[in-house]
Order: C-alpha cells, then sequence, then structure tokens
C-alpha cells in the first residue's frame, strides 16, 4: 500500500475524541502541531493524495506519534512485519469501531499477536455478516 494510502487509512480510522468522527486534515495538522511538529494541513494533503511522496523525518515522527505508529511504517516501503503489525490493528481497530465495541474490549485486543488481531477482525466481520449486519459500505 502507498504511503499516501497508508496515511489516509490512519486518518479515517483515528476518531477525534472531541466529536466521535474522524479527523480532518485541520484537525489532524492542529493536533500534530500542538504537540511540537509544526505541520500545516496543506502537507498532509500532499502526502496523502502522493503529490508528495515523501516525508521528512522530523514530519514523520510527529505524524508517527499522533496516530500512535511506528514511524517505520511512513518509510516509502516499511518492513513487512511492521507493515503487517500496523495493518492487523487498524484492521482490528476499525472492525471494533465498526462493531461499537468498549474502549477496554479494543485496549484488550491491541495486546494480542498480530495474527491474533487478523483472527478477532475476521471472527467481529463474519459474526456481523452472519447476523446480517451489513455496513454501509458493505453494499
Amino acid at each position: 500500500m502507498p504511503l499516501a494510502a497508508r496515511l489516509k487509512r490512519l486518518r479515517e480510522i483515528m476518531v477525534n475524541p472531541r466529536t466521535g468522527t474522524p479527523y480532518s486534515l485541520r484537525e489532524a495538522a492542529a493536533a500534530i502541531s500542538a504537540a511540537g511538529t509544526p505541520i500545516t494541513d496543506a502537507y498532509l494533503s500532499l502526502l496523502e493524495t502522493g503529490d508528495r511522496r515523501a516525508v521528512s523525518l522530523e514530519k514523520a515522527i510527529g505524524i508517527a506519534r499522533f496516530y500512535g505508529v511506528p514511524v517505520e511504517y511512513l518509510q516509502e516501503e516499511p518492513h513487512t512485519e511492521i507493515r503487517d503489525d500496523v495493518e492487523s490493528r487498524l484492521a482490528l481497530f476499525e472492525a471494533i469501531l465498526r462493531a461499537g465495541a468498549a474502549q477496554t474490549w479494543l485496549r484488550r485486543a491491541m495486546e494480542l499477536s498480530p495474527e491474533g488481531r487478523r483472527r478477532i477482525a475476521r471472527l467481529i466481520e463474519q459474526e456481523r455478516r452472519d447476523e446480517g449486519l451489513l455496513f454501509d459500505s458493505d453494499g
């Protein structure tokens, strides 16, 4: 998955606790800047659209800290183990958000291995399908 797609997915999955909705580019930039890494929504937009393919180390550290991922995940070609770990966490997080589960379960699930997180995410999705609980994006 290209860096642009990874960044967009991170922003769309991570929910702003004040609004309960995904962060906008402006909100993400403001939060990253407030944490000590000056960044603009325009810069984030360039990264997300792929118009800028590489992120500076300083900005990568701030973005990674904000999203709670290893900075290596923001490299053009992250190591397979790092990419798989982050992707499994995101898949699980997304499945739990969709299922409306409590944060306690999310914290417990994040302690599992990458394969364990993938299995849980698949189980949640399968159970929702079995119960006829399709998501808007599922058609």
